[in-house]
């Protein structure tokens, strides 16, 4: 009887916890998808204009993956069933933290919840011309209503009087705003990049200048579906003042995505004011160069099977000797790639290995949790004499103990012992071999830092690296921006300089939709 007894209660246990299982497995399986009016009224979507009509054409989410009912990507879900039903060629893998989404889906997403009908009726205010100060910051947009992000500036290698930058300029007309400056930045100007056939807005600015004095700028031009991502070449004769379209460098790619630009600036090149561009498109990594007039036919894939992600994030530079240098971060093996080309973009060589990343793709930290930090690389390189030096700084986690994987990431716990830190590596042989990577700040409290640029002096190897830093605030959410520089090719860095007169609280009601 006993052993009745136990086997009779084994086999409720087993039904009950085989009951909540599938219980579990089934809510797995079926996602609480939002529906229609919780989306409507979360987007504060206006009735009757042409973005509630896509989102309602958009709801079939059995195109996507279940988990995506609940990730935090940022992307809109009515946003990527439009996208993943303009591009089935892609690759959508939720293994990968990108899923196989452009980023620029998010300035899409913000371009369309300001343009509800996908028109381009906004006027930009005149840029008043103001001259201030040496020292004071500067605000080169003037009194603007709608905010700017991911800025780009350089100045003219040949005539440093001449600068030029870009930013995005999503919920106003939706032109790439130019900003030039024919006095070394005292005082500025405003100009915006002319639409492109078929464009209804621009992301992602990138500038440089050739040594005839023409600024060039290039930018993502994306059709009012959003379903079109193009790379965009412009060029300017009189310093910025008016554009002109230069050519679409990314051929018949209509998911172009992410792209940074260089020109050759080495009297000592065989390939002096080359123009050279990098991209993704879905998942590889792609490069084009501009040279005598023309760009490639096509772009050059130059990824290859050891980026099993995204490679999503990657910079361009050359060295005195023309020599091209181009890295991305892979999302899917967490980490760091190069390759080089001795011939002007021409052929590349081999796919070495840079470093390895704690995280994968993008970070949450308190003041950076909703747009979150994105693991990208800048590169810098110097040649001369017995120097054949290569640099590169990202964020990441600290990589101390509890800060080594992206669980340990600290999303919006500002009491969380993980925090994020700006990291270097460098090659002294011409990208070939590299040193153990280093933080080049490692304080002790709980601040963030985050959005790392890295520029190096052509003239003498002077390097110089800006970041967003929270040491300020107790609460981890305000942020100033930071400067170091190294005269010794990397071994040890400056004193920590602040460059901003006042934190931002990059949380606050009223920042750009996005954090940025």
């Amino acid at each position: 009887m006993r052993k009745l007894l136990v086997a009779a209660t084994v086999a409720v246990a087993v039904m009950v916890l085989g009951s909540a299982g599938g219980a579990r497995a089934a809510e797995r399986e079926s996602p609480r998808w939002p529906t229609l009016r919780e989306q409507m009224q979360r987007d504060r979507v206006e009735r009757g204009t042409e973005l509630e009509k896509l989102i309602s054409e958009n709801q079939d989410f059995t195109l996507l993956d279940p988990r995506e009912a609940e990730d935090r990507l940022g992307v809109p879900l009515w946003l990527r069933v439009h996208w993943r039903k303009a591009h089935p060629e892609l690759r959508y893998d939720f293994r990968d933290p990108t899923h196989g989404y452009p980023l620029v889906l998010k300035e899409v997403a913000e371009w369309m919840k300001t343009h509800p009908n996908f028109d381009q009726s906004r006027v930009e205010p005149e840029l008043e011309t103001k001259t201030y100060a040496a020292g004071a910051n500067v605000r080169l947009s003037g009194a603007q209503s709608n905010p700017r992000s991911e800025s780009d500036i350089r100045v003219n290698y040949w005539n440093t009087s001449k600068v030029i930058g870009a930013s995005n300029n999503i919920g106003g007309s939706g032109q790439q705003a130019q900003w030039f400056s024919s006095d070394g930045g005292a005082s500025w100007s405003q100009s915006s990049l002319p639409l492109a056939s078929g464009d209804s807005f621009h992301s992602d600015p990138t500038v440089d200048w050739t040594s005839d004095g023409t600024a060039w700028s290039t930018t993502i031009g994306i059709n009012s579906a959003g379903t079109v991502l193009k790379m965009r070449a412009y060029r300017s004769t009189d310093g910025g003042a008016t554009w002109t379209l230069d050519n679409t460098f990314s051929g018949t790619q209509s998911s172009a995505d992410k792209q940074m630009m260089w020109t050759d600036h080495s009297a000592s090149s065989s390939f002096k004011d080359s123009i050279y561009a990098i991209w993704h498109n879905g998942n590889p990594v792609f490069f084009n160069r501009r040279r005598a007039g023309s760009w490639l036919a096509s772009p050059v894939q130059i990824s290859g099977s050891e980026t099993t992600g995204t490679g999503i994030g990657a910079d361009v530079k050359t060295n005195s000797a023309g020599e091209v240098f181009a890295m991305w971060p892979d999302t899917g093996s967490s980490k760091l790639y190069l390759t080089k080309s001795t011939d002007g973009g021409g052929t590349w060589g081999a796919r070495t290995t840079v470093a390895t990343t704690f995280d994968s793709f993008d970070i949450g930290v308190p003041s950076f949790n909703n747009r979150r930090m994105l693991i990208y690389v800048a590169v810098g390189t110097y040649k001369a004499g017995t120097k054949n030096n290569v640099y590169t700084v990202w964020n990441d986690l600290s990589g101390a103990s509890g800060c080594t994987a992206p669980a340990n990431e600290p999303g919006s716990s500002t009491t969380s012992s993980c925090k994020s830190r700006i990291w270097f590596a460098r090659s002294t042989d011409g990208g070939a071999t590299w040193g153990a990577k280093v933080k080049i700040n490692d304080q002790s409290g709980l601040n963030d830092q985050f959005n790392p640029w890295l520029a190096v002096d052509e003239t003498n190897g002077k390097i110089a690296v800006m970041y967003y830093d929270t040491v300020n605030d107790a609460g981890r959410k305000k942020v100033d921006v930071y400067y170091q520089s190294s005269s010794n090719d990397g071994s040890t860095w400056s004193t920590p300089l602040k460059v901003t007169t006042a934190t931002t609280d990059e949380t606050a009601a009223g920042a750009d939709s996005g954090n940025q």
